[in-house]
This record gives C-alpha cells, structure tokens and sequence, in this order.
C-alpha cells in the first residue's frame, strides 16, 4: 500500500499530462543544477523610468498597527525573517527548493511568506511622508538591508515561492514611486548607496528568479498571474538588459490568463471567492502601472477587467460582505494604510467607478480608502469619486448559469435584504483544484446584509490537517452528504481527485420567484446522484430547497447541515423548525425540515472539527451547525427544507 508522502506523489503525477511530466522533469534538473551552483545573477546596466507620480498626503490618515492574521508585528525590533510568528519555529537557511513546507515540522510556511511580502513598507513610507520624520525612511533602509543579508540568493524559506517573489517586486514598484521625488532620498549619498548596493541587485534577481520559475500546466492558477503581474509591474520600471524581453512576455501573459482564468462574464475559474479581490487587484495594479508607463492594454484586457469587477458587485451583500466559497487566506497584494482588515472588494469598487466612470459601483457605506487614493491620483481620482451618488447593491437576482453561480436578492429598501447564493459550479480550476471545496449545491444566506447561513471558511492549508480536511469537506457545506464522504476525493491539502461534474437543469429569475435546479454526480462512487431545486418566493420572503436523492444501494445515510454564523443564535426550537436571529438586524430565519428528518443543534466542542468557523486565516471560533440526518432505503426520496425570513421591524 502507499502512504504518506509516497501517496501524495502518486496521487499529484495522476493530475499531469505528457507535457507536464517533460516540464516537471526540467524544474527539476534546474534544480540540481541551481542547488550545486547557485549562481547569483548579477546585471551589468539599469535605467529606472520616471512615473513623475504626484500623490496628496494630506487626504489620508497616518497608517496604524500592521497585523499577519491578526498578530501584531512590531517592525521596529530585529526582524526574524526565517521564523513563523505564531509557532515561533524557524525555517532552515538552506537550498529553497527542497524546504519541507507540507507538515509544520518548521511551521507555517503561509505564516513566514506572509511577513516577508514586506508589505508594511508602503505604509512605512506614507507615514514617512505624512510625518517627515527621517527615522521612518531610516527604518525602511534597515528592514531592506536586513532582508538582504538574511535571504542570500536561493536559500531559506523565502525563495520557495516564485508567487511571494512577485508580490515583494510589486510593494517595491510603489515604494519607489513614492520616493521619487524625495529630495533627501535622492540627494543624500547613503540613500543613493542602498539603492545601488542593496535594493536594485534585490529587485535584479527576483526579476530574474521571477522570470525562470514560471507556474505552468495544472499549476497555472493565480501564481502564474502573479508571476506575470509581478514580473510586468518591474519590468515597466527599472529597466535592466532583460526588460524589454520580460515585459513582452509578462504583458502577453496578463492579456491571456486574464481571459483564461475568467469566463466572459468575469466569474474567476478557481472558485475561491476570497481570492478574487486578490486576483483583480494583481490585472488592476498592472493596468495601472501601465498606464504610468505610457503601455495601453487590449480591450479584450479592460472589458475583462469590467466584467471582473460588475461580477464583484454583483456577489457581495448589501453591506458588502462576500460569501465565501472555496479557499480564502486573507491574501493582499498591497495594504497602502496598513490595514489588514479592510474591506478590499468594495476597495476594488471605489477604484473601478473611477477608471471606468462606473458611478453605480459606489456602494453605500464605502469609504474612500488609500489604495483607491494611491491607484487614482493620476485621475484626479478623490474629486471623481465624491461627485458620485452612493449606490445600494443590485436589486435584482443575478444568474451565471454557464459558470453554476445564482445570486437571489430582493430588496426592499435601504437597510432590508433577502440573499442567497447558490453554487452549482466546478470543483476547481485545472486538474489539481487546488482551492476548491467539495461544497457542490450548497447555499449560503444573508439578511439584511449580515451572514447567516455560511460556509464555515479555510483556517489552514498545509498545517493542521485534520482541520484542513473538514474545513474543505462537503459536511462543513450547507448541502446534502452522502455516506460521510466528499464529493470528490482530497488527497494532499491542495489537490482533487475525482472532480464531480455539475449540471444545470431549470434556471428561471423573475420579480416574484426565482428557480433554479441542479445535478452533480459526486456521490456515482455510491451509486447515489442529488439533485436540488432552490425556489425563492419574493412575495413571501422565503426559500423553498427540495433535495432529490436517487440511489442504486440498499441504504445511504443522508446529512443536511446549515453551518451558522457564530454571531447567530438559536432563538427556539418546535419538533423539526429552528428560529435563528442575530442581535444586528430585527429580521430572523425559520429554518424548518422534512418531518421524516432528524435534527439537532450542534454547538462546536474543543476536541471536535464540526460546528467550527473560520473568519480569517489561522483562525477558528467556535459555532453551531443545525444537522439534519435520514437513513433511506428508497430508491428516490425527495426531502424539503423551508427556509422563511420574518421581518420583525
């Protein structure tokens, strides 16, 4: 039998084609060779393009504490760059590549690369800006010469991931505008030293590295748009022999992946919905680095970047929240006020309504933040936005039928919403999936723009197992399991087997009711298939969800879990109906299930994954899921929940 590490490799070399296997098989004689030599690149002439970027300081707020996953980071001591915060373990100073980072034998890798992304340096240099106090430029030296003498060229933890390479050469880009017209940082010689001695040969060999290290075949998801972004921002910059030669090819692959990885409606191919803001700001931030640089775009790039951003305000809720689908790591491209905890899609918005004249996609309650500042001053971008109307989110229901994603809503007025999203999509992008979850059907539910009914979120990758292995499982999905088991087959913390196929079979959208029914065969390993129908009566405010089970075995245990928000509550309880109510909005949920179900309220227990959720990355609180069971010996069994929204206003 293969176990272990054996199985994982087995199990990763079943996802590749042919092609794959000759590209694998170079990666890997380039690292032999670059593990006996490491040869570190070195360039021989550099010009550095002048953006002539002009930025009001004063329209913004000093930034405050930096936080990685909500831990403090104090960048005023000596900075580990090698140790996770969390654990406090350390990553060796060895050949990159060869790094353990799938057990947490050293620790979190994610924890480490999260750090070093360096992307409190912005903020840094905007309080430097703001304050004029000299020693905040000095400390943003130190941490640069630090970084320098602790990440030698292909050593330690910091050189694994050609993705962390990129997000470091895109936070520099902006670093080094917004020094440009400095005139201490241009006319004094030991700034003039750093940048010649330690920061341009930096930047040199992470474009260098960035360049070599491509994420091809089934690895060619949101790293291969961060390589191509990362490599593209630099590249339109500082101008080394190379850069004209990275430029054509980054550009190329921008205009191509964002085309690749979307469909024409602008719905990303991974379906992570956290990872979309992290996705669009990379096309967003090339975009505008292009145009700093005089580089236009095709049409084909900028209507996708519509597209993109029209789907964006299409899925959030009134007050902006996302439902979460798939993996979600709280990652950022750069955090200009420091902010970890800001809400970046309706960032995107604020951005977007400008470059486009998109007056609609200035939401209610947003506020003008200082990426939108940062990325817009060169279109006057602050006195563009305050001249648009606020907007409240769509009122009507969106349906991607193509993609399997439907958005129903109604909404009343400005405080009162019903929302609903309901996933009939993929599993994933490429053969691996890699941040898929096996949550086909499952439904998530706001009112009145809070989270109700949820998806329970990620909490880990390559740590913590156990808990990676239920946060990605069908049972933490508000959608029907089947015998305990996945719809589809987890065999690394990463990556799919045995994608289920969904289909669509009746989709229909109108003022009063919304229909939509849907397949997938998931559960053929069972000889089980479910379908489900989710009717939405506007009328009557609530949702009717019919879970067809067909099956070819004797017995199968049916669950029917809906995974609540940990700010929810269970108000009471009468035979099979739940009254569930949170202390934001007036408006409660009566969950009510088929008289042949069993149910219970499950609150979370330390020494148990079910009933947990997870509102960030590396966090966990504890929650309740109402669990519906049935052990059916019928060929066809069609079980109904009911879902009704009381508003007690």
């Amino acid at each position: 039998m293969i176990t272990g590490r054996l199985k994982w490799y087995y199990s990763r070399l079943s996802t590749m084609n042919v092609p794959e296997l000759f590209f694998r098989a170079k990666q890997i004689q380039q690292r032999s060779f670059e593990k006996m030599f490491t040869p570190k690149p070195v360039y021989d002439y550099v010009t550095v393009n002048r953006v002539n970027f002009d930025f009001s300081f004063t329209e913004i707020m000093i930034p405050g504490k930096f936080l990685v996953f909500g831990h403090p980071l104090d960048i005023h001591e000596n900075m580990d760059f090698h140790m996770d915060i969390f654990s406090r373990k350390r990553f060796p100073l060895t050949f990159s590549k060869t790094i353990d980072i799938r057990t947490d034998k050293f620790g979190s890798a994610k924890a480490v690369w999260e750090v070093n992304r360096l992307q409190f340096l912005i903020p840094l240099l905007t309080d430097y800006k703001i304050t004029r106090d000299r020693s905040k430029l000095d400390l943003f030296v130190s941490i640069m010469t630090s970084w320098n003498e602790q990440n030698p060229y292909l050593k330690g933890i910091n050189w694994y991931s050609n993705i962390e390479i990129n997000l470091r050469l895109i936070n520099w880009y902006w670093c080094w505008i917004l020094l440009e017209k400095d005139e201490a940082w241009q006319k004094e010689e030991k700034y003039k030293s750093f940048r010649e001695d330690v920061w341009l040969p930096l930047i040199y060999t992470h474009c260098v590295y960035s360049s070599r290290n491509p994420s091809y075949h089934s690895s060619a998801n949101n790293h291969l748009i961060a390589e191509y972004a990362g490599l593209f921002i630099a590249s339109s910059l500082w101008k080394f022999r190379e850069s004209h030669s990275w430029l054509k090819k980054s550009r190329r692959g921008l205009e191509r992946e964002i085309l690749k990885q979307h469909s024409e409606n602008g719905i990303n191919k991974e379906e992570a919905s956290g990872y979309i803001q992290f996705i669009t700001d990379m096309f967003l931030l090339s975009y505008i680095a292009a145009e700093h640089s005089g580089i236009a775009f095709s049409a084909r790039y900028t209507n996708s970047l519509k597209a993109i951003c029209n789907y964006i305000n299409n899925l959030l809720d009134m007050n902006g929240n996302c439902p979460k689908y798939g993996d979600e790591d709280d990652g950022r491209v750069i955090l200009p006020d420091g902010d970890t905890e800001t809400n970046n899609f309706l960032s995107i918005l604020n951005t977007a309504a400008v470059l486009f004249s998109r007056p609609e996609l200035k939401r209610c309650g947003a506020r003008w933040d200082m990426k939108s500042h940062l990325l817009t001053s060169r279109f006057n971008g602050k006195s563009v936005w305050d001249q648009f109307k606020h907007h409240s989110s769509p009122v009507r229901s969106a349906f991607y039928e193509k993609e399997g994603h439907f958005i129903l809503r109604k909404h009343v007025d400005h405080d009162k919403e019903i929302y609903c999203h309901f996933d009939a999509a993929p599993l994933g992008y490429l053969s691996i999936a890699a941040h898929g979850h096996a949550d086909a059907l499952s439904i998530i539910v706001h009112i009145d723009g809070f989270p109700f009914l949820v998806d329970p979120g990620t909490y880990a990758y390559h740590t913590h197992a156990e808990w990676r292995k239920y946060f990605v499982s069908t049972l933490a999905h508000n959608t029907v399991t089947i015998n305990n088991s996945d719809q589809a087959l987890l065999s690394g913390p990463t990556l799919w087997l045995n994608h289920y196929r969904s289909s669509i079979l009746k989709a229909k959208t109108s003022d009063e009711f919304d229909v939509i029914t849907a397949t997938h065969n998931g559960y053929k390993k069972d000889k089980v298939t479910h379908t489900r129908t989710v009717e939405f009566n506007k009328e009557k405010d609530y949702l009717k969800i019919s879970d067809l089970v067909e099956s070819r075995k004797p017995e199968c245990v049916i669950n029917i879990p809906f995974h609540l928000h940990p700010d929810v509550y269970v108000m009471k309880t009468s035979g099979n109906t739940y009254v569930l109510g949170r202390k934001d909005t007036p408006s409660t949920i009566e969950l009510t299930f088929d008289p042949v179900i069993s149910s219970q309220a499950i609150r979370a227990l330390d020494e148990y994954t079910l009933g947990w959720y997870s509102p960030s990355f590396m966090k966990k609180d504890k929650s309740t899921v109402i669990m519906g069971e049935h052990v059916s010996n019928e060929e066809s069994l069609t079980l109904i929940t009911y879902i009704k929204i009381i508003n007690r206003a």
